[in-house]
């Protein structure tokens, strides 16, 4: 494997060159992947996972997890999984000790590479402890190279899933970039039963848009796009069944409140829907993934919504410069824009 890029644009240490100098990706056997994260994280780390099956087609794959966020993690793409407590099994109240983690750490198998998606301070401890060859790791804070063999920045003005893929690319493997493959679902988009979902949800609840800036918007959506069903996604969460977002509505034909969809069933669900107006939360990636059209409701000082979009027409993020929650009608317009450039054309064609 032969490193190739410009001086500043990633790092790599004499260790790594002398190890990588007469490899092959053919040649590596274990590889392990650090990803503490929730679901809508997992979902945006497939596509490196399948690039990385590709490119160490003989490696056994390990993912490394905390076991308080295991939810929808890719086990269909790995062989192992490595879990890590940050808090007590018995006790979620309190953080475990730095004795049990490092314990848990070197329980990790013997690895060729060690990929850290995460990069935190845990992670960063496992890659100074977890027995490996090379270390691949992000350096945008500048002493992560200290203690990575390669490093890359990580950009927040590209998808984070290719910010993923570089650390892939540092190594040479030409990896897909758009679209980007999933492996979650085969289906699209249902034209005989049209429908639009709305998830009012938020990673954090400083992010949510409102419940009653969905309920105005819904009132507007249901008149223009009359044909269509407007579904009300609930989530898992207690806070996140949108019982007050129904009730205007529970009248009429052309909304519903879609119960909770188990995971085997929401990929299939997101693909067959014509938008989805979402938040920043796990629902965006998922839909994403599932090749369904969205429409992202950002704001928050200090998040880049760049890093959470693909530059492609099927996804719009509603996001003003001056980091003001957007207003329903800004919300509206942009539905429309987004609806009548994707739809409107093709279907006055059929």
């Amino acid at each position: 494997m032969r490193l190739n890029f410009r001086r500043g644009s990633a790092f790599a240490n004499k260790k790594a060159k002398k190890y990588l100098k007469n490899k092959k990706p053919e040649d590596i056997k274990s590889v392990a992947v650090i990803r503490h994260a929730a679901i809508g994280d997992f979902v945006v780390m497939r596509p490196f996972l399948i690039e990385l099956k590709v490119f160490f087609p003989n490696a056994k794959i390990t993912l490394s997890v905390d076991r308080n966020a295991m939810y929808g993690m890719p086990k269909d793409l790995v062989d192992e999984v490595h879990i890590i407590d940050k808090v007590f099994v018995d006790n979620k109240s309190k953080k475990t000790g730095m004795f049990s983690r490092l314990k848990q750490i070197r329980e990790l198998p013997k690895q060729d590479i060690l990929f850290d998606l995460t990069d935190s301070s845990l992670t960063l401890l496992m890659a100074i402890f977890a027995k490996v060859d090379i270390k691949v790791g992000y350096s945008y804070r500048a002493f992560r190279r200290l203690f990575y063999d390669l490093s890359v920045l990580r950009s927040d003005f590209v998808l984070e899933s290719q910010s993923m893929l570089h650390q892939l690319n540092i190594l040479g493997a030409n990896t897909k970039h758009y679209p980007l493959e999933y492996g979650l679902t085969k289906e699209s988009r249902d034209i005989k039963n049209p429908y639009i979902i709305y998830f009012a949800g938020a990673s954090i609840q400083a992010r949510c848009w409102g419940e009653e800036n969905f309920v105005m918007l819904i009132e507007k959506m249901r008149n223009k796009y009359s044909d269509y069903q407007h579904i009300v996604l609930k989530g898992i969460k207690e806070d996140e069944q949108f019982d007050d977002i129904y009730a205007p509505f529970a009248d009429y034909e052309n909304v519903v409140h879609q119960n909770t969809l188990p995971l085997e069933g929401i990929y299939d669900y997101l693909a067959k829907s014509s938008l989805v107006i979402v938040g920043d939360t796990g629902i965006r990636n998922m839909a994403i993934a599932s090749n369904t059209p969205t429409l992202g409701l950002m704001w928050a000082m200090g998040i880049s919504p760049l890093r959470y979009l693909p530059k492609v027409k099927e996804h719009q993020v509603v996001f003003n410069s001056d980091y003001l929650k957007p207003s329903v009608d800004e919300v509206l317009n942009s539905t429309i824009q987004l609806m009548d450039g994707l739809y409107e054309s093709n279907d006055e064609k059929n």
